[in-house]
């Protein structure tokens, strides 16, 4: 390794460095003679390993007393080459010097050399591997995520052992220079989406990115503004699982939230418990997600429709029951319902900002005291409370669309209240319509369903067994459709006759790499 260096006729690395560093701040100086060379250690205490710093820098240049050949060495290549063993350190211009120094390296720089090195020795407290709190599993791996972007690409590493796992690493935030880390396999990942994807980050320029969430909001395409269009995980197994179909993850340091690019509703439909159940176990769940989905959005319009538009087609006895609720109410159904549903946002909201134990407290208070005594007052009638409280329950079978479906529950409720099921009917045609039209990457949102893509059926509602996924899904553009070989040729002839154009891959029984 040639580590020599010309000296500098202007200023030198460790004048620049002192420059950047002389306004009141943290960063460490430890002032040092080596070889005849004066030189600075700078480094700042609470990001670095001080144990690893004392016993593999300071000790070994303390305890290395050589005379430097002008004419044969340099001091950089006998500090590098015969003191300090450390891998990973690199010989930097200043301005990279400065930025390691707050990332989190040690930085020396000697008297009169242009450049700097620096050494990798971060050490700053992490959070352990656990199970994390938004994506709990009966069975399968319970590590999730944590905030450091090496331990996070650590997991995945453990998981795919391949050469065609490809890492691309960039910077984004003008003060925080966070990293951001793409990982994909380059054998099936579209190199038209990671160039798209590249594109739209290079682009940003903002102060700071402290969450992945800054990163979700800046992919999100011009056309889609309501619907998230970036999938999300906290788990190593389904990023990798989402890797192994074309997607491409982004790492973001400091969040555990790992994103995913192209994203279709239907991720949000799937969970990793599906993978470890019996398929038609797995089948049936996925259709009480997607009906829970649906009667948490209808539900509160559909109970205001009936009331005030279209009770006579209940039953009479249902019919009476309900008059004998609401005979004495103050309020007519739509101003009733709404009131309960913005009611229990607020208990929502403050039940997740409250301490832990108050929480608690709070939960009693608003389910029991505040709704019977709102009941007993004639405010509210039991069958709102019910119907609100079954819509707020099934909205969460879809976490991470919770947020958007709550806002489309209140509109489905006014279309409900003003219009009838008319408004409703107009209402899921609007809406069906601006899904159906949404898409991101090339990649459209509603995909398998809008288009539909017969060979991404057996992976959609109703799940088929692991032996037939032959193919990866086409609704994410990819460069290898190819998944595994056919265990027969009656399975081989059904994807050929779905897609012709596989023939001559699934003959060859392999990838085409």
């Amino acid at each position: 390794m040639d580590w020599a260096q010309k000296k500098v006729a202007g200023k030198t690395a460790l004048e620049k460095i002192e420059d950047s560093f002389k306004k009141d701040c943290d960063v460490c100086k430890h002032n040092f003679s080596f070889a005849g060379q004066s030189g600075v250690l700078f480094y700042i205490e609470c990001l670095i390993d001080k144990q690893l710093l004392a016993s593999s820098v300071l000790k070994p240049i303390h305890e290395f007393v050589l005379s430097l050949d002008d004419n044969k060495k340099h001091g950089y290549e006998v500090l590098l080459d015969s003191v300090i063993a450390l891998p990973g350190a690199e010989l930097k211009s200043p301005s990279e010097g400065v930025s390691d120094v707050l990332s989190g390296f040690c930085v020396i720089a000697l008297e009169g050399e242009e450049k700097c090195v620096s050494l990798p020795l971060s050490g700053f407290e992490k959070r352990s591997i656990n199970e994390p709190p938004t994506n709990s599993v009966l069975k399968g791996p319970r590590e999730g995520f944590v905030e450091d972007v090496n331990v996070n690409m650590s997991m995945i590493r453990r998981r795919l052992k391949t050469t065609d796992l490809q890492i691309k690493t960039l910077k984004l935030g003008r003060k925080s220079k966070t990293k951001i880390v793409l990982m994909f396999l380059n054998s099936v990942a579209s190199k038209s989406v990671l160039k798209e994807l590249i594109a739209r980050l290079k682009v940003v320029d903002i102060d700071a990115i402290t969450a992945s969430y800054y990163v979700e909001s800046l992919l999100r395409s011009n056309n889609s503004k309501l619907f998230r269009q970036v999938g999300s995980t906290e788990k190593p197994d389904i990023a990798v699982a989402k890797m192994l179909e074309g997607r491409i993850i982004i790492l973001v340091d400091g969040t555990p939230i790992v994103l995913s690019v192209p994203y279709v509703f239907l991720e949000d439909l799937q969970s990793s418990d599906d993978y470890y159940m019996h398929p038609a176990r797995a089948t049936f769940v996925r259709f009480i997600r997607l009906f829970g989905i649906i009667l948490g959005v209808l539900l509160p319009g559909v109970y205001v429709a009936l009331e005030s538009y279209h009770y006579r087609i209940l039953p009479i006895e249902f019919l009476l029951s309900i008059l004998s609720a609401i005979e004495e109410t103050s309020f007519p159904p739509l101003i009733e319902v709404l009131f309960v549903l913005f009611l229990f946002e607020i208990l929502n909201e403050a039940s997740i900002r409250m301490p832990k134990y108050l929480g608690i407290a709070l939960s009693v208070i608003g389910a029991l005291i505040l709704g019977d005594t709102a009941v007993q007052a004639r405010i509210i009638t039991p069958p709102s409370i019910l119907i609100v409280a079954i819509s707020g329950i099934t909205l969460y079978i879809l976490p991470d669309q919770a947020p958007i479906t709550s806002l489309l529950r209140i509109l489905f409720t006014l279309a409900g209240g003003f219009a009838g099921f008319f408004g409703i009917i107009i209402g899921f045609v609007f809406l069906s319509a601006y899904l159906v039209g949404s898409e991101n990457f090339g990649t459209p949102l509603m995909a398998p369903f809008a288009p539909m893509i017969a060979l991404d059926q057996k992976d959609a509602v109703v799940k088929s067994g692991l032996s037939q996924m032959i193919t990866r899904p086409k609704s994410i553009t990819n460069k290898n459709l190819i998944r595994q070989t056919p265990r027969t040729e009656a399975l081989k002839q059904t994807i050929i006759k779905k897609e012709p154009a596989l023939k001559r891959r699934l003959g060859r029984g392999q990838d085409d790499k």
